[in-house]
């Protein structure tokens, strides 16, 4: 039985996947955790990572890495994403990666992310659901997948990220509304290319991936953040809306007391939800479905299928 450890390399969290193959291609999740790293702030839009930037992700690489010698795991798979794949110095970060660590950080393209997320979420869903949206919200980029019964009909990657918008536009605590008015006009050029694509597929199911979509759960659900593995289930709308309306009026402090937040989403929840809730009422979603899963899953299933 090997062990295999993922590493998912984004803009605002650093997270490990540990894992044991258990065979005929599945594997058992031992290990789950995200680490807070902000590798975009100050650069995302110059296209660089910042001094302080490298240092914490190396400081979260090193402390993944003790847990990793902790559970004696066999192969390591460290993904990089959209801070990465677009900072003109991200060859300075992987050399000090590989310097320290010995470890090789692999660059993926999103069209490649957008594969893999696929792949994890593919994992977790339910058989019956249709055609839908898969919608991963990044802190560089965001991934819209369509797909139905393991097959992808149409994805892509856009550079619309949370970080990228909390550089972009000053916003208040709480969040004014002019200020919502403005992210809104920073999404709509994605959504009105992807508008066109879900009126094509009939789309009106929407599954959100993991990051902001696990704290909208764990606020509907009133419960801490944790290590449990949650499968598939759906958030209603009207729930969400709750949720939403109440992100939006409350300043930074009181959002982190809220039941089920974790403390590294308290800065970009609102800027998340302030998307999600657009999202769903411009493409008409009827139907709202959380998955824990996304791309460190569907990385580790490759490395598992590839045994």
């Amino acid at each position: 039985m090997s062990r295999y450890a993922v590493i998912d390399l984004g803009t605002n969290t650093c997270n490990l996947l540990i894992a044991n193959s258990v065979g005929s291609g599945r594997f058992e999740i031992l290990y789950d955790r995200k680490l807070p790293v902000k590798l975009g702030r100050g650069g995302i839009h110059k296209d660089i990572l910042l001094s302080d930037a490298i240092d914490r992700g190396l400081i979260a690489l090193k402390n993944h890495a003790k847990i990793i010698d902790q559970y004696k795991v066999d192969t390591i798979k460290i993904i990089g994403t959209s801070a990465l794949r677009g900072a003109q110095n991200s060859d300075i970060f992987c050399d000090l990666v590989k310097q320290s660590l010995g470890w090789d950080i692999e660059i993926i393209s999103g069209e490649l992310e957008a594969e893999l997320i696929f792949r994890g979420v593919d994992l977790s869903l339910p058989t019956d659901i249709g055609t839908a949206l898969i919608v991963d919200i990044g802190g560089g980029s965001i991934e819209f997948i369509v797909a139905d019964d393991h097959k992808i009909h149409w994805k892509k990657s856009f550079n619309i990220g949370i970080a990228r918008v909390l550089e972009a536009i000053v916003i208040s605590d709480p969040i004014a509304s002019e200020q919502i008015e403005e992210v809104e006009k920073w999404f709509t050029p994605a959504l009105n290319e992807l508008s066109k694509v879900c009126h094509h597929y009939q789309i009106i199911t929407a599954v959100g991936c993991s990051g902001a979509f696990d704290t909208f759960m764990d606020i509907y659900e009133q419960e801490k953040p944790d290590q449990k593995m949650r499968k598939a289930s759906e958030l209603p709308l009207e729930e969400f809306e709750k949720i939403q309306k109440q992100l939006i009026q409350l300043d930074s402090l009181r959002r982190g007391s809220m039941v089920g937040m974790e403390p590294l989403r308290v800065e970009m929840i609102v800027i998340a939800s302030v998307f999600t809730n657009f999202m769903l009422k411009k493409l008409n979603i009827e139907h709202l479905i959380h998955t824990p899963y996304s791309l460190k899953e569907g990385v580790m299933d490759q490395l598992i299928s590839e045994e």
